[in-house]
């Protein structure tokens, strides 16, 4: 059965997960690719490409945004970094259909809890069952509500709260309003102990609110995926939660890659693309 003749059973957010691993196989089959990502064509079925052209068909026809590559580059070499310091659990949240598990040079001894919507992650186990991958560390895959109380089934799945911890939180923030996104960063915050790690992703609530975002905001409203949140001081938003903070954008120098044709904007400057990638670590 390919994928997309099951892709029934997923919500519209849930759906932007093939989108997103539409994007990486594009990516993948670059000769100039920043990631190799062999399973995203398998992941992304046939419903993902045109997802993936339909938004780029309405909002910027004929151009190729290149934050989804540069972002997943970028968050790779800061996961592969931190392996070789010796971090050794990983939770990667609204895992959606990422194939870092498989794809990047795990060290012996590390355990990658991926967490997202249980009717997501049993369909992204069965392709990667008949696509006959299989993980280079051990993956736990967990079924929870993000906004809801989802650490009680981590901590049920052997999700240790005395070991540092690196959390990715990619492609996920500006789904939530301001209440959703506070909890989920107090729940993790408070089973993180210290010298844990946090990568993300978010964009300037000012470029949100601009009328540059419009069209896009309205597409992915009508679409049953709004974008619901920014913020114009990400140091204040991950500080309060008790994390030092360091904030890259798009096009700086170590997340450009070649990739990033525009200047590099400060987060929050109005009327600017105002992206930025954000890693912090608990002291």
């Amino acid at each position: 059965m390919a994928a997309s003749e099951s892709t029934d059973r997923l919500d519209p957010l849930a759906k932007t997960a093939l989108w997103t691993a539409s994007m990486r196989a594009r990516e993948h089959e670059r000769e100039d690719r920043l990631f190799c990502d062999p399973l995203a064509g398998f992941l992304a079925g046939t419903e993902g490409p045109e997802i993936m052209q339909r938004f780029e068909g309405a909002v910027q026809p004929g151009v190729e945004d290149p934050a989804l590559a540069v972002r997943t580059r970028y968050l790779d070499d800061q996961l592969v970094a931190q392996d070789r310091d010796g971090m050794r659990q990983f939770v990667f949240l609204a895992v959606g259909m990422d194939t870092r598990a498989f794809r990047l040079p795990w060290s012996t001894g590390v355990t990658i809890f991926e967490l997202d919507r249980p009717a997501l992650l049993t369909l992204k186990d069965e392709i990667l069952e008949r696509a006959g991958a299989r993980s280079r560390c051990e993956r736990i895959p967990l079924g929870v509500d993000l906004v809801a109380d989802w650490s009680t089934p981590l901590l049920e799945a052997r999700f240790d709260p005395a070991r540092s911890t690196t959390w990715l939180i990619e492609g996920l923030l500006y789904f939530l309003d301001p209440l959703e996104r506070d909890l989920l960063l107090q729940q993790l915050s408070e089973i993180s102990a210290s010298g844990s790690r946090l990568l993300a992703d978010y964009v300037g609530q000012s470029v949100l609110d601009s009328s540059a975002m419009a069209s896009w905001r309205t597409r992915m409203e009508e679409q049953g995926h709004p974008w619901k949140s920014g913020s114009d001081e990400p140091h204040s938003l991950f500080s309060e939660f008790g994390w030092t903070v360091r904030i890259a954008a798009y096009g700086d120098p170590d997340a450009d890659y070649g990739r990033w044709g525009d200047a590099v904007v400060a987060p929050g400057v109005p009327g600017t693309r105002g992206r930025y990638l954000i890693t912090a670590e608990l002291p």
